[in-house]
C-alpha cells in the first residue's frame, strides 16, 4: 500500500479538525459516498472503499493524519471500435435515406451506439490512497494523473460537505528553481541529486532532453542548462530515506523508499496481515509528514 506516485495539495483545514479527531465521524462521512460498480451506460463511477478486507474499517489515522481509499470502475471502450462500428451504421442508414446523414442524426446514432456498447464493456477496477494531515494543512493523492486525483478531492468535498485543499501555488518559477539546484547549487539541505532529470526548452517548439542513469553534474547536462533549457524532474533522495522524481508542478513520481530505511524503520513481518498494511501506512504518513511541507518550503508556496 505504499504511494508509488502523489499528487499534492495543501489548504486551511482547520473547519475540519474536530471531524478528523473522531474515527466515527470519518467512518460515517466517508461511507456515505461509497463506491459502486458502473450502472447501465456509466462510463465510470468511483467512491471510498475499506482500507483494509479483512475489518472493513475506511480509513486509518496516525500520527495526527488519515488514510482514505477511493476506487474507481472505468469501462473500456476503445474509440477505434466505436468509430467502426459508427460508420457501418451511418453506411446502412444513408443507404436506406438515400441521402447523407445530418450531424445531428449522426450525434444521435453516436450516442445510442456508446450506450449499447457500454452495457457489454469491459470493466477495469483501480484505487488510489488520499493521505490528510489536517493539523500541516496537507494532502496527497497515490496518482500521477492530475485529473484522477481532482476526483479524488471531489469525493473528499462531497464526503465532508467542505475540503479547500488547492494545488499548491509556488511564489517563484519551479523550473528555474530546479534547474538552480543543479546548475548553480547547493542542492537544498536533506537531498540528494539522483541520476534522472527532463529538460524542456522554454521555447514552446524547442526540445525535450531525458536523461537516465547519468551524472546531472556532467558538462553533457551543463550544455544543455546554458542553451536555455529547464529542468521539469528532477529525481532526487531525502535523507537516505526515500527516493522520487519530483516534477515542476510539484507532484512526485517513482517514489520508493530505501531498503535500508525499510530495514531500519518498518516492523517485522507478522501472520496478521493488517498489522503489516497498517505498519506500511504509518510509516508512510511519517515519511509524507516530513517530505511534503519541507517541499513546499522550498518552493515558497501559499498556504
Amino acid at each position: 500500500m505504499w504511494f508509488k506516485n502523489a499528487r499534492l495539495y495543501n489548504g486551511d483545514f482547520s473547519d475540519l479538525k474536530d471531524i478528523f479527531r473522531d474515527d466515527a465521524e470519518i467512518e460515517d462521512a466517508v461511507k456515505a459516498v461509497p463506491f459502486r460498480p458502473c450502472q447501465g451506460g456509466e462510463k465510470a463511477s468511483a467512491g471510498f472503499a475499506p482500507l483494509f478486507a479483512d475489518t472493513g474499517a475506511y480509513s486509518f489515522k496516525t500520527n495526527g493524519g488519515v488514510f482514505l481509499r477511493v476506487l474507481e470502475e472505468t469501462k473500456l471502450l476503445p474509440s477505434s471500435v466505436v468509430m467502426t462500428q459508427l460508420n457501418e451504421i451511418i453506411a446502412k442508414k444513408e443507404s436506406e435515406l438515400g441521402r447523407e446523414v445530418r450531424k445531428n442524426e449522426r450525434e444521435a446514432l453516436k450516442t445510442a451506439l456508446v450506450n449499447q456498447l457500454l452495457e457489454r464493456a469491459f470493466p477495469v477496477r483501480r484505487d488510489m490512497l488520499i493521505y490528510i494531515h489536517p493539523e500541516l494543512g496537507i494532502c496527497a493523492v497515490s496518482v500521477s494523473s492530475a485529473k484522477r486525483a481532482e476526483t479524488a478531492i471531489a469525493l473528499v468535498r462531497q464526503a465532508f460537505t467542505t475540503f479547500p485543499a488547492k494545488v499548491p501555488q509556488p511564489r517563484c518559477a519551479a523550473e528555474d528553481r530546479i534547474t538552480s539546484w543543479v546548475s548553480e547549487g547547493p542542492v537544498p539541505e536533506y537531498f540528494e541529486l539522483g541520476a534522472d532529470t527532463v529538460l524542456k526548452s522554454s521555447d514552446e517548439n524547442g526540445g525535450v532532453i531525458r536523461a537516465s542513469r547519468e551524472d546531472l553534474t556532467s558538462e553533457e547536462i551543463t550544455v544543455h542548462i546554458k542553451a536555455g533549457k529547464l529542468m521539469t524532474e528532477l529525481a532526487l533522495t531525502y535523507k537516505d530515506e526515500v527516493f522520487f522524481v519530483l516534477g515542476a508542478d510539484l507532484s512526485l513520481k517513482r517514489i520508493k523508499p530505501l531498503d535500508q530505511y525499510l530495514e531500519r524503520a518498518l516492523p517485522e513481518k507478522t501472520d496478521d496481515r493488517v498489522a503489516d498494511q497498517q505498519a506500511h501506512l504509518v510509516l508512510q504518513g511519517a515519511l509524507l509528514d516530513e517530505l511534503v511541507p519541507y517541499i513546499f518550503k522550498l518552493f515558497d508556496c501559499d498556504e
